[in-house]
C-alpha cells in the first residue's frame, strides 16, 4: 500500500542548483523526491535544507522529534529517509567518516527513543550520501576519500541499530562543477535508483 516517505536531507534533497547566480532550486519536475511522488503513488515529502549537517545539538534533535507526531498521523505506512553527512565533512576539515558516523548514531538513538519510531509507526532508512568529487567546492582528495568511507561506516551503523540502509554512494550519481550537487541528470538517476527501494518496501 502506498504511503509517505519523509526525505530528511541537505541541499541534494532540497534540489539546490548551483548554476543559478543567486543559488536557486531546480523546478519540481527535476527534483528527485518530487519525481518519486509523480512516478510511484507514494507521498514523498521533500524535507531538504541547504547546508544541513547531522543534527547534534539537543534543540536540533528535539525539533525533528517534535515533527514525528505530525508525520505519523494517518493509517498509511510512513518512512523517514535520512541522507546527511556531506556538510559535516565539508564544513569541518577535522571531521572524519568515523566522527560523522558517531554524530549520526547519537541522532538516530534519540529518534529511536521517540514513541512514533519505537512503536513502528515510522520506519527509518539511513542513506549514505553520494560521494564528493574534486570541484569548485571540493579541493581536497582527502575529503573525497572520507565521503567514500561513509558507505561502510553507515552500513555498519544501520546493521548495529537494525534499521534499513541504502548506499547511494554506489549509484554513480553525476554532480556539477562544484563536486557536490546533483546535476539534472543526477536527480533523474537518483530517482530511478530510489524507486527500487520503494518497490522493496511494498
Amino acid at each position: 500500500m502506498p504511503g509517505t516517505i519523509i526525505c530528511y536531507g541537505d541541499s541534494n534533497t532540497y534540489g539546490y542548483d548551483p548554476r543559478s547566480f543567486l543559488g536557486g532550486r531546480y523546478t519540481e519536475d527535476k527534483r528527485w523526491p518530487e519525481m518519486l511522488t509523480a512516478r510511484t503513488g507514494w507521498d514523498v515529502i521533500n524535507f531538504g535544507k541547504n547546508g544541513r549537517c547531522t543534527p547534534y545539538f539537543l534543540p536540533e534533535i528535539e525539533y525533528v522529534c517534535s515533527r514525528l507526531k505530525q508525520w505519523s498521523a494517518g493509517e498509511k505506512p510512513v518512512w523517514l529517509w535520512i541522507m546527511l553527512g556531506t556538510n559535516d565533512l565539508l564544513h569541518n576539515p577535522q571531521m572524519t567518516a568515523e566522527s560523522v558516523t558517531d554524530r549520526m548514531e547519537r541522532f538516530l538513538r534519540k529518534l529511536i527513543g521517540c514513541e512514533e519510531i519505537a512503536s513502528g509507526k515510522i520506519q527509518l532508512r539511513l542513506i549514505s550520501p553520494v560521494h564528493l568529487r574534486r570541484g569548485q567546492w571540493v579541493e581536497s582528495d582527502e575529503r573525497c576519500r572520507e565521503s567514500e568511507k561513509l558507505d561502510d561506516c553507515y552500513r555498519r551503523l544501520a546493521a548495529k541499530m537494525e534499521i534499513a540502509f541504502t548506499c547511494a554512494g554506489e549509484w554513480d550519481i553525476p554532480v556539477l562543477f562544484d563536486g557536490v550537487h546533483f546535476s539534472e541528470e543526477g536527480n533523474q538517476k537518483f530517482a530511478e535508483s530510489a524507486m527500487r527501494e520503494i518497490r522493496d518496501m511494498i
